[in-house]
């Protein structure tokens, strides 16, 4: 098992480094700019933006994909953290260009050995299936983007392909949890506000009430006097 994981970590650094090796090409700086997409801060900024525009458009669909974008970032954006503080790798950047190279659990506060996992793939892809489960046919596109930032990723040197790999795991991961949660929070508030029968409860008068104040006011109204009737009916 152990020279299994050595030979899989063997294979992705001849990978990464024969992927990384134009890192300094003006071409391949160029392009990986696009890598910056897939940080955090713009996914938090893009997932904002999507809320706000379907908040003033009143698209109740669209508000609940930004909300469901945002909080699969934060997931992701989380399990991303908490993995870099127990494990520690190098960049390939930094073994190109030094020479040296160290994988371990551990972590380190360097972001240079902070490779595995990568944490734009876990909010790109995060975000893209949020995005996708509210809207499929964006599925295309959407996986497309996250696919152009991870190669943005190796070329430039800063993950190998084994980063990116649980990168878009974790990615998964988060949406699939943020996804669950969002939908039982949902899903409570719509019981809140849809009375059954069993909210409906007798007063000490034997009146029939909701448990829910809008209602009982409504009621209040529509229900007749009946000392008014007694008198006049």
């Amino acid at each position: 098992m152990i020279r299994a994981i050595e030979d899989l970590e063997e294979w992705d650094l001849d990978l990464g480094k024969s992927i990384a090796s134009e890192k300094e090409h003006p071409a391949v700086r160029t392009v990986s700019k696009l890598g910056k997409l897939g940080d955090q801060g713009p996914l938090y900024a893009a997932s904002a933006v999507v809320t706000a525009y379907a908040l003033i458009h009143r698209n109740l669909r669209l508000v609940h994909t930004g909300l469901a974008m945002f909080a699969a970032v934060a997931v992701a954006d989380l399990c991303k953290t908490l993995v870099k503080r127990f494990v520690r790798r190098t960049r390939p950047h930094v073994f190109l260009d030094e020479g040296r190279y160290a994988s371990a659990l551990g972590g380190s506060e360097h972001t240079p050995e902070q490779s595995f996992p990568s944490g734009h793939m876990a909010g790109s892809v995060a975000a893209a299936r949020a995005l996708a489960r509210n809207y499929p046919a964006s599925s295309g596109w959407s996986t497309t983007c996250t696919v152009i930032i991870g190669i943005t990723r190796l070329i430039k040197g800063a993950h190998w392909p084994l980063d990116l790999a649980a990168g878009a795991i974790l990615g998964l991961v988060a949406e699939g949890l943020s996804a669950f949660a969002l939908q039982k929070l949902i899903s409570a508030a719509d019981r809140s506000d849809a009375p059954t029968h069993a909210s409906y409860r007798k007063d000490r008068r034997g009146i029939l009430r909701s448990g829910n104040s809008r209602l009982d006011r409504r009621a209040a109204f529509a229900r007749p006097l009946p000392r008014f009737q007694s008198r006049f009916g």
